[in-house]
């Protein structure tokens, strides 16, 4: 029985070993892999591969089922999409070590879509938390689709951004895709509402691969192979943001990067960056005009800052600034803490503004 010339390179990438090199390497020796599946060991090895590792793919194929790895694969509905694919992302293709075989569940489009990569810290901080969606909803508006890496703060807040206005976004895995091993778990939810917004899930690596340290940096290399650009929001300067960061570079993509305050551990990765040559984004504006989208939409002054009282123009001017503890917003209104809160309460309803959590506030955008 014959199956899918995709699956034939599934059954290679079983073997942690067979990285994208190796496995570039057997595609163009043996022209199909499905001709390269019934190869011997020695012809293997004669295609550049080491013995110790053609023998033991040989005896891989003795305990692997392709029959029942099609199963396997349906029953998590995840599709494979190799690099001899039309639907393969022509702008991963146009990198220097593009995944020969990838996962995927949801869609992914013709290539005729434009992604920007989206990623900063884990440990996300007020600033971070107002800033991301201050930045990723023009761009979502605007048909820019998010690529990001899942993980929690500035990727998990940027995917939710897209999904929330109903926006397609992209989450690349560093490990399977299937339930079990989609990491973090308890972002299981939001895997679940990137596919139910049209946006899909990839990886590189096949069901029942664990999320390992060295999966989450050779990912990097596809969120920002799959962009035109990627947009550092915070992180210190041993985050692997800046490595996804250093892969933009070495892709000939561009890197942006949103200042912070200097003291604040989170921005010093992206203060570096703007050192280095990065551009420096204060304003969705400012990627949107160098990716040539029109950006006329985006009105000088929000819609956020028109109150229907005093009260709330004054809290909402103040807002503007940057994102307030309810304490520090009595203090520089004037306002009672009763007339402080109850105004709060009724912008948080209108949507005009967002609460952080710890009674911090800042504007919706």
């Amino acid at each position: 029985m014959g199956f899918p010339e995709n699956l034939y390179i599934h059954a290679f990438n079983l073997l942690p070993e067979f990285g994208p090199a190796r496995l570039y390497k057997i595609g163009e020796h043996f022209k199909t892999f499905a001709r390269a599946y019934t190869a011997s060991t020695n012809e293997l090895v004669a295609a550049g591969i080491e013995p110790e590792l053609a023998k033991k793919f040989s005896a891989l194929k003795n305990s692997v089922s392709l029959e029942l790895e099609t199963q396997r694969l349906a029953g998590e509905n995840i599709f494979l999409i190799s690099y001899r694919d039309l639907a393969y992302p022509q702008l991963l293709l146009e990198t220097g070590r593009f995944p020969v075989l990838l996962y995927v569940k949801g869609r992914l489009e013709q290539n005729d879509e434009l992604c920007l990569a989206v990623v900063g810290t884990r440990k996300i901080t007020t600033y971070g938390r107002s800033v991301t969606p201050t930045l990723v909803e023009p761009l979502c508006l605007a048909g820019v689709v998010i690529v990001s890496g899942l993980a929690y703060g500035v990727d998990a807040l940027a995917h939710h951004t897209a999904v929330k206005l109903g926006c397609r976004t992209i989450a690349v895995l560093g490990g399977g895709l299937d339930k079990k091993s989609l990491y973090p778990q308890n972002h299981a939810l939001l895997a679940e509402e990137i596919l139910a917004a049209g946006g899909a899930l990839v990886s590189e690596y096949p069901p029942a691969t664990p999320c390992l340290r060295h999966h989450f940096i050779s990912r990097n290399r596809i969120i920002s192979g799959l962009a035109v650009g990627t947009l550092v929001v915070e992180c210190d300067l041993d985050s692997g943001s800046l490595i996804t960061a250093r892969h933009a570079l070495e892709q000939n993509r561009t890197v942006y990067a949103v200042p912070g305050p200097i003291y604040v551990p989170e921005s010093r990765g992206p203060n570096n960056l703007i050192k280095m040559g990065g551009r420096l984004v204060s304003d969705a504006r400012d990627i949107l005009e160098d990716l040539n989208l029109d950006s006329r939409n985006i009105g000088t002054e929000n819609q956020s800052l028109f109150g229907d009282s005093p009260t709330e123009i004054q809290l909402l001017k103040i807002l503007r600034r940057e994102p307030l503890a309810i304490d520090e917003l009595i203090k520089l209104s004037g306002l009672s803490p009763a007339e402080t809160s109850s105004a709060l309460t009724f912008l948080e309803m209108k949507g005009k503004i967002r609460n952080l959590g710890g009674q911090q506030y800042a504007l919706s955008h």
